[in-house]
């Protein structure tokens, strides 16, 4: 198989209440992973990179981990950028409290 680029799938979800709720919307979320094969009905990504074919079945890199995507529900593909840099303004996980 051939390296594939590594991509940020942002999506719509589905929700649903069981209230009396007279407005919600679509939580739009993200899922990083290889881009495996897209075409007009899924995008289709993994989440693990087998550089070695642990397997030997394959011809390496092996892709792990599928995740299809109705091609309706995703808003885009960004490709990952490997250039982002940390900044002041998004505090370190250990800093995030919890919501009360």
């Amino acid at each position: 198989m051939s390296e594939k680029p590594l991509v940020i799938v942002e999506w719509r979800d589905i929700i649903a209440t069981s209230g009396w709720e007279q407005e919600i919307s679509c939580p739009t979320l993200f899922t990083v992973g290889w881009l495996v094969s897209q075409d007009d009905d899924t995008i289709l990504i993994a989440n693990t990179k087998d550089p070695d074919d642990f397997e030997g079945d394959s011809i390496p890199p092996v892709y792990y981990g599928l995740h299809a995507f109705p091609a309706g529900a995703v808003v885009r593909v960004h490709p990952f950028d490997p250039a982002h840099t940390y900044t002041e303004k998004s505090p370190p996980f250990s800093q995030i409290s919890a919501p009360k």
